[in-house]
């Protein structure tokens, strides 16, 4: 062996021994974060990962920061960010002539959604389709475009997108090509629906909601709960109180009545959650605050009461899901999850 081989296998060696060691120093570090929030313990408790699929409004697709374009008439076009492939699939309108959006409304009108899927129209002012082409959202749009594009959503928590939806939206597309002269271009059916259902798949795999009930006695007065509650940043929206960050909701909680007690209960939607680490750090210190006062204890969703080594282990089991949505490309609260799990 010369020496050029000894150096290459010193160097990768050393390498590999890197690795190992930043994997492992990660993992004690939340192992250790996990111990010093919650204390220790040798139990096994599970996190009830949810099989059912949950529908929560649809994100925005928007981007951060919303460019423009002022058209001739002093309107503003705003640039439509383009859609993630991995989520959505294409179909292409191509107009004889330049068209108003006059034209494409009926469409949009008629095809919101495919059964609750995200349907994005795009238009462009170009006669080609390049990848360095400037999208606007369809509408509202002023002046004039050459092209339309569809982007319809593969899956989300309402299954993945069938040959049948797929059928439907390429109908209608071939009649309005038709009805304005216009060339469609659109992927292969088979292509669409197999991407679609191993997409699902996996999103249906990764997808985790998080319940947890405080389980207060009919002798507290609900005014003293909703005091609790305000005084820890939670904000009622209608019937539900949300858990806010800066940059979007953590965490939700509803209040239930009945005979002899009031059940208050929490979710954290695990993908849509900006930090659902965080999330249940809250949730859990208002619990214990409401546990040590009014003796109200924490429980999960089969009204097991939760000792610290059981939240513990919840606890140890939502960073393990946090990572696996991160390492899959969908990190909890980005728009790529909040669009997958909608």
């Amino acid at each position: 062996m010369n020496d050029l081989q000894m150096t290459l296998l010193i160097v990768g060696g050393g390498g590999i021994a890197a690795m190992i060691a930043y994997n492992w120093w990660q993992d004690y570090r939340l192992r250790k974060q996990a111990s010093e929030r919650f204390g220790s313990t040798d139990s096994d408790p599970l996190l009830s990962g949810s099989s059912n699929r949950f529908e929560p409004g649809f994100a925005d697709l928007g981007s951060d920061e919303e460019a423009t374009q002022t058209t001739e008439s002093g309107m503003e076009n705003e640039v439509q960010a383009s859609p993630e492939k991995r989520i959505f699939c294409e179909f292409l309108v191509r107009f004889d002539a330049p068209r108003d959006a006059n034209t494409w409304k009926p469409l949009m009108d008629s095809l919101e959604q495919v059964n609750r899927k995200r349907v994005v129209y795009s238009v462009a002012n170009s006669s080609t389709s390049d990848d360095d082409v400037i999208w606007f959202k369809a509408m509202p749009f002023s002046g004039e475009a050459n092209l339309l594009k569809v982007n319809v959503q593969l899956a989300n928590r309402k299954g993945p997108l069938t040959s049948i939806e797929f059928s439907e939206v390429l109908s209608r597309l071939r009649h309005f090509a038709d009805e304005h002269n216009a060339d469609l271009e659109f992927p292969e059916m088979k292509e669409v629906v197999a991407k679609a259902e191993t997409l699902d798949k996996a999103a249906a795999a990764l997808d985790t909601l998080l319940g947890l009930h405080c389980l207060l006695p009919d002798t507290v007065e609900e005014s003293t709960a909703i005091d609790m509650l305000a005084s820890a940043g939670w904000v009622s929206k209608g019937h539900q109180w949300v858990l806010n960050r800066e940059d979007g909701c953590i965490a939700s909680m509803v209040i239930h009545k009945a005979p002899s007690k009031r059940l208050l209960s929490f979710s954290i939607d695990v993908p849509n959650s900006k930090d659902p680490v965080q999330a249940l750090g809250d949730i859990v210190t208002i619990c214990h605050s409401m546990n040590e006062q009014y003796m109200a204890p924490l429980m999960d969703d089969s009204g097991t009461v939760l000792s610290t080594a059981a939240i513990q282990g919840i606890y140890e089991q939502l960073i393990e899901r946090v990572r696996n949505l991160e390492d899959s490309g969908f990190k909890p609260g980005s728009l790529a999850a909040q669009t997958l799990f909608s």
